[in-house]
């Protein structure tokens, strides 16, 4: 029953939080691949940072530069899922010892909620893996969340995953649901999943304005630690936090190695453990594009009005049409190959089976919401969606493209592309790697500038 506490290098000793600020480590998440291009991009000599540590999905820096506990100071990019500042690292066999020791060292600190996580144990997609459901976090997370109780201290805790079964509770890890549950036959007809979080939906009621609201290499999972049978009453519900949180951090390496970390959230996705938002997936989806687009209007704070027609490029054979109906929308999927006969039979949606070059560009008047997943290079992608987009009659205010990289260098092109969209006349282009995205990444861009072209 043995905790230590670790350095992050082996000639540097971790900083704590009274430290000095220069002694500062940071820390990435990204998904399992994308590390040599973070590497590449942030550490010396073209990047301002040193390697510390790597494993698959996970990387800390060495800063020399003046950086407080709540800080921002790693440079944005969009295959960093997650980031922060390192406090320290702990490894141990039994979680309760460890638990103490975080709370020993890091209750009095001025934090303003605990994201527990765990470092992704594969590839998206990767035998039925998928990011953000960690019955191990959720675990550490109610010890965490009732050891506070029992001092008085009703700060919130959050982990990075939640029951399949209800999304509100809290996972017992000793009657954790399969992932490969059977769907549940107690939906109701014409139902292709059991519910869509209100955060997408906007009433009838509504205007139309613009509905906007807007270097130890590891390979992971190995390490062995028993759970300490710490039962107590379910915590809170996760509640809206605002904006300028001050968030501590427990990042599961190994089961038992972690690292404690300090966040500043300014940004959606830093509101979410380990970057990955907590969604209710049902459990029969068509494919894994339903979850890729879920996150994606997740992250972008996107709202659908019920009725609003939305087209689809590359929609075989359903995914993402599913999830876009299952919001009341009317959805047009372009695609030469089948549908799914689930979406084909939908009464809001119509199948174009063309490819969308042949489609003629007049007949994309009536939308303003595209949505592009095909499996063609980034050039293609934005040659297609350019062509459209420009045409005199059209009126998009909102494309949501999955931009496939050939390879992980092709990361460093993503600035040209988000200057190529912005060129269209977007007034806001983003561009991030989700959680459930593969080797590709998610452009958003919103609200055109101007529309004045001739009809």
């Amino acid at each position: 029953m043995v905790v230590r506490s670790i350095s992050s290098t082996l000639d540097q000793v971790m900083s704590s939080p009274t430290a000095n600020p220069t002694n500062r480590f940071l820390y990435a998440a990204c998904q399992h691949g994308a590390e040599p291009v973070l590497k590449q991009a942030l550490c010396e000599p073209e990047g301002p940072f040193r390697l510390a540590y790597s494993a698959k999905g996970f990387l800390t820096f060495k800063s020399n530069m003046a950086t407080p506990i709540w800080s921002r100071a790693l440079i944005e990019h969009p295959l960093v899922r997650s980031r922060g500042t390192v406090l320290e690292r702990i490894e141990g066999t039994e979680s309760g010892p460890m638990i103490e020791q975080i709370l020993s060292s890091y209750q009095s600190l001025d934090w303003d909620t605990l994201h527990v996580w765990q470092r992704d144990t594969a590839q998206p997609g990767w035998n039925g893996f998928e990011p953000g459901e960690s019955l191990l976090a959720v675990s550490v997370a109610e010890q965490l969340r009732n050891a506070l109780r029992r001092q008085n201290d009703v700060r919130e805790v959050r982990a990075g995953g939640l029951s399949r079964e209800n999304p509100q509770v809290p996972v017992d890890i000793a009657h954790a649901p399969s992932s490969v549950d059977s769907p549940d036959s107690s939906q109701p007809d014409g139902a292709l999943h059991r519910s869509i979080p209100e955060s997408v939906l906007v009433s009838e009621k509504d205007t139309e304005s613009d509905p906007e609201t807007g270097t130890a290499e590891t390979s992971g999972g190995d390490g062995l630690i028993r759970i300490a049978d710490d039962k107590g009453a379910d915590g809170p519900i996760p509640r809206p936090v605002p904006q300028g949180t001050k968030i501590l951090e427990v990042i599961i390496d190994e089961p038992n190695r972690w690292w404690i970390a300090a966040k500043y959230a300014q940004k959606s996705y830093d509101f979410w453990p380990g970057g990955v938002p907590d969604l209710f997936f049902p459990d029969e989806v068509i494919s894994r594009a339903y979850y890729k687009i879920a996150e994606a209007f997740s992250w972008g704070g996107i709202q659908l009005r019920p009725g609003e027609k939305v087209v689809e490029i590359g929609a075989s054979p359903g995914g993402a049409c599913q999830w876009l109906l299952d919001c009341g929308t009317k959805v047009t999927g372009i695609d030469p190959a089948e549908m799914d006969e689930r979406i084909v039979n939908h009464p809001n949606f119509t199948h174009w089976r063309n490819r969308s070059r042949e489609v003629k560009r007049r007949a994309f008047q009536g939308f303003r919401v595209l949505v592009c997943d095909a499996n063609v290079t980034p050039n293609y992608t934005l040659d297609t969606v350019e062509a459209i987009v420009m045409y005199p009659t059209s009126r998009f205010r909102l494309l949501v493209l999955t931009m496939k990289l050939p390879d992980w260098e092709h990361a460093q092109k993503i600035p040209e592309h988000l200057e190529r969209v912005k060129s269209w006349g977007f007034e806001s282009v983003e561009a991030r790697q989700l959680g459930h995205n593969r080797r590709e990444y998610c452009l958003l861009a919103r609200r055109r500038v101007s529309q004045r072209h001739s009809s």
